[in-house]
Order: C-alpha cells, then structure tokens, then sequence
C-alpha cells in the first residue's frame, strides 16, 4: 500500500478544517472535516478489495524475433463477486507494458492484445506481472504480484542480404542436410569399421584397434552440400539492447538465411559458457537459430576457437565467415595468426566486423585483410546488406 499525494492533502485538510470549527464552534467545518477523512478511510481500505480474486494469464508466442513486432495477449479472469474497477497491468515480457483494464464483472475475463518489440536476443521466461488499483479516489495505491509463467525464445533478428559474393550457388537440388547421411570423405563422423584395402590411415581409431586386434576406422559422412562455416565470437558482450553479440548473431543469422537459399549448408562455431567450443553441423535453419539465440558471452577468446580449428572440422567448407565486435583501437597478433593459417585451410575467409560507435575499427580491418581475409565492416548505422556486400579494406 502506497499513500499518495492526495491522502495527505485529505488528513491535511481534514486537520484544518478541525482547527477552525473548534475555534469558531462551527459545526458544519466538523462535518466537512468528517467527509474528508472518511474518503481518505475509503481510499485506504478499497484498493484492497479492487484486485481481490483477479487472476492473471499471458499467452505468448513460443518463438519470437528481435526487433520485430509480436503479439502477445493478456488476459484477466474476474473474481467471483462484484466489479473490479480502475485496475492496471504491468509486465515486462518481451517489452515492459502498462494497461489500464476496463471495468472487470463478476466471473468475467478480459482479454488485452498488446504489440511487443523485443530487445534482447535470447530466451525470455516472465514468472510474475504486476496488478495495481488506486480505486476509487486516487488515496492510495495497491499492488499486487500475480504469478504466471510465460517463456519465448527471442531468435536473432534476420537480414536480407540477397546473392552475396562468397556465397555462390551450388548446381544441385539435393537438401543441404540429409535424412539418410551416405559414407564418404565428408567432415562429419558417422560410424566406426573394420579396415579396407585403400582406407587412409589417418582414419585408423587406435585404441579400438587395440581392443579387438584388428585394425579398426573411422568413417564419415559424404560431403554434398555442405560448404560454409560460421564462427561467432562469444568472449565479451555489454549493453542491455541490441548489443555487439546480438547484432554478431544477427549477422550470423543473415548469412546462413543467404546461404541455405543458395541451397548451401552451414555448420556454427563458437564458445559457450561450460562446453567450451562447441560446433553445430547437419542442423536445419530453425535448429541453427535457435542455437544462435541461446549464445551467452563465454568469457573465451575468439583466437582459441579459431586455434582449436583443424583440417577435419573444415573438410568440405569453402568459405569460414566470422562475425566479431571490435572492441579498441590496438591490433591482435593472435588473432591475424590464426586467420592466416584458416586462408591457407580455406579458399576463403570473410571477417564481418561489428563497429560500436566509440570505436576505431580501421586497423583491425588492416591487420583482417593483410592476413588474407575480406572484410566486412558493419557500423551501427549501417545497411547490413550494403555492408555485406563490399569489402571494408581496399585492396
């Protein structure tokens, strides 16, 4: 219970109007005096009634995306006796919202459709909303927290980019992930068998070789469609909306929603907070979303993600694209070492760079494209696609 404004200036003018009837022996000043308090006396104990009973109901979208327009539908089921008036929602799913609901009746459910923008990538779980009611004169405010459980997956907001220029279209109609994997020479484990004449001994698993006493490999999945790689740099992230690692996993997003149009397939690389690297392959494009929205800052560098990178977790990749925030103005040695030995892995190695306002990316993009990559540099006021689409560092 919260008094207002209001209230004092009853008791105060109550307290008053007292004074000078005693002084005076004007009895009608009492009564006027009387009036006053016993409406700061109802505007006490009413609120409590007013949202007594009342329950409380969000129904929400499984999975929404940021920056975009979402429906979400508030609904309030009446108690079972008298009418609730001058009451208002506040939640904060998706988007804080304040509603001011019309008259409630007995047994009655009143239904609000909100439109929300959410800000943050990731997945929103609300457990409670907040009821108030000032009702009737405005003397004091109650409030009450009303459970609920709402969860939404906030996936990365998504960007046509249309053909990009290291994203070429491959001659096939075959799926980019397939149902039913056939063996090869592809970068995917499938299975484990006996030796064959022609078998490459890399592929020898040693230690089952010794288990059984006979040699034993590894065999792979055939490598069809599967062509781009997209590593996503996790170590830090800062603000509270559309921050460097939102907008890393926005362009990520675009990149793979470019690429499986061109019918290419993808696979994701970053590190994650407990499963250090983690690598996402044979994924659809909502499985991949998915996994790009519940990306948290990991504290682990890029260089040791892009370290731990070797010629069997790029077999069959053509082009490793990586989305990173520039955070300063120095230069990263390590960083420029290990983008020139994926070039030397890779035909291509594209470094899309997220530029904050306060930063100076140009020698970051110089050191990117001495070390054989093509750089994207992406401004906060920028068009992606137009980002996208030429270089950042002049040849």
């Amino acid at each position: 219970m919260r008094p207002s404004k209001r209230a004092v200036g009853l008791l105060l003018g109550a307290g008053i109007l007292f004074l000078i009837g005693t002084n005076v022996q004007a009895g009608w000043l009492y009564v006027l005096a009387a009036l006053l308090l016993g409406a700061l006396a109802a505007g006490l104990v009413l609120p409590f009634a007013a949202l007594r009973g009342l329950s409380i109901e969000l129904v929400v979208p499984d999975e929404a995306e940021q920056g975009t327009p979402t429906i979400v539908e508030l609904r309030v089921d009446g108690s079972s006796r008298g009418v609730r008036r001058n009451v208002t929602v506040r939640d904060t799913h998706l988007e804080p919202v304040d509603g001011l609901l019309p008259p409630i009746r007995r047994g009655e459910r009143i239904e609000v459709t909100t439109l929300r923008t959410p800000r943050r990538r990731g997945e929103v779980v609300t457990v409670q909303a907040e009821l108030r009611s000032n009702a009737p004169f405005g003397v004091a405010e109650r409030r009450v927290r009303a459970k609920l459980l709402a969860r939404t997956l906030v996936l990365p907001r998504v960007f046509p980019l249309g053909n990009l220029p290291f994203v070429e279209p491959i001659a096939t109609n075959a799926r980019a992930v397939h149902e039913a994997p056939r063996r090869g020479q592809g970068p995917d484990y499938l299975g484990i068998r006996e030796y064959r004449a022609g078998d490459p001994m890399r592929h020898v698993h040693w230690a089952l070789t010794a288990r059984h006493g006979r040699l034993m490999v590894r065999e792979f999945e055939e490598e069809r469609t599967r062509r781009l790689a997209v590593v996503v740099d996790t170590e830090r992230d800062e603000g509270d909306a559309w921050t460097p690692l939102d907008r890393c996993c926005s362009a990520a997003a675009s990149v793979l929603d470019a690429a499986t149009a061109q019918g290419q397939g993808a696979r994701l690389i970053a590190a994650r907070p407990g499963l250090g690297i983690d690598v996402l392959s044979r994924a659809d494009r909502s499985e991949m979303f998915r996994w790009l929205a519940n990306l948290q800052p990991s504290g682990i560098p890029l260089e040791a993600a892009l370290g731990g990178l070797g010629r069997e977790d790029l077999r069959g990749i053509q082009t490793v694209v990586i989305a990173m925030p520039v955070w300063g103005r120095g230069g990263r040695d390590g960083l420029y070492g290990d983008v020139r030995r994926l070039a030397h892995l890779v035909p291509r190695v594209v470094c899309v760079l997220v530029e904050a306002s306060a930063t100076d990316a140009g020698s970051v993009a110089g050191g990117l494209g001495a070390s054989g990559a093509d750089v994207r540099r992406w401004g906060p006021e920028d068009d992606l696609a137009e980002a996208m689409s030429s270089r950042g560092v002049l040849a």
